[in-house]
């Protein structure tokens, strides 16, 4: 019996090896394929873009992107409502309306561009929003000045502000560069002229000179700001002045993609810092 046992269990062994290497082979494919899908480590930038190609962010980067700035989109709207309503005069609605409605827009463009690098493979779709992106950027500038420039008395006219050369020092150079003088002097015009012409620049020359562009989107933010660099009468020149400086800072950032990880959530991060401080100086010295 016992040897009868020994040649069955042998038998038995050799007919069903041939499957348990099977099944073993099958496993080791299957752990294999799933070691391979998963990352080994987190992977918190990629190199830098050449000069005239787009940054490829890393999908952390990218969810970095898509969160930093999606997360401001609804209290940007409630911001907005919150400004309308508080309005008293027909100005005042409209310099709220158009400065909500832009700080609504960047988030939002912000966001869905980001989210469609991240899940999209429609390079056109990405095109558009990445233009539109950029193209806030301008837009949001201008439309920071525009409350102030309309409600704060002496502001928009910068040939009757003082009669300091800082005040006269923007028209005089615009006139020099053929702007008509009636756009030179009134910096409510002026800014919208300065981001249009900025859109302009960035849709013909998309990517390709990506330091000229960060110059300009510096000179726009600050042309408009010499008649307050001296200026210190009225409530919010120096909210203003901390918030230019979160953009500021944040610059160096926006140039850093591959350089620093996350750098662009950490602009993102600066922008809606610097809106915030923006937004809490319109609400509290402009509107109501």
């Amino acid at each position: 019996m016992p040897a009868s046992s020994s040649s069955v269990s042998e038998t038995n062994y050799a007919a069903t090896r041939p499957k348990l290497l099977s099944y073993h082979q099958f496993s080791l494919k299957i752990l294999s394929s799933l070691r391979g899908s998963l990352p080994t480590k987190v992977q918190w930038k990629n190199a830098p873009a050449k000069p005239t190609e787009a940054y490829q962010p890393t999908l952390i980067e990218q969810m970095a992107n898509i969160v930093s700035h999606g997360a401001c989109i609804l209290p940007a709207v409630y911001a907005t409502w919150l400004l309308i309503q508080r309005a008293t005069t027909p100005t005042q609605f409209w310099a709220g309306l158009i400065y909500g409605i832009a700080l609504i827009l960047l988030f939002t463009v912000s966001a869905a561009f980001h989210t469609t690098c991240c899940l999209c493979n429609n390079s056109k779709i990405r095109e558009v929003l990445h233009r539109g992106d950029r193209a806030m950027i301008y837009i949001f500038i201008a439309s920071s000045y525009f409350p102030w420039l309309s409600l704060v008395p002496n502001l928009n006219i910068t040939a009757e502000v003082t009669n300091k050369s800082s005040s006269s020092l923007l028209p005089t150079l615009l006139s020099w560069c053929g702007v008509s003088s009636l756009i030179a002097a009134d910096l409510r015009w002026l800014v919208w002229f300065l981001a249009a012409m900025g859109i302009l620049y960035q849709q013909i020359f998309h990517e390709k000179y990506k330091w000229l562009e960060t110059l300009i989107y510096v000179l726009i933010g600050l042309l408009p700001s010499l008649p307050f660099v001296h200026g210190d009468e009225f409530q919010g020149v120096w909210e203003l002045k901390l918030g230019g400086a979160c953009y500021i800072i944040g610059l160096i950032f926006f140039k850093a993609d591959g350089r620093i990880p996350l750098a662009h959530a950490i602009w993102h991060i600066h922008v809606a810092l610097g809106a915030s401080i923006h937004y809490y100086a319109v609400f509290s010295y402009l509107i109501g």
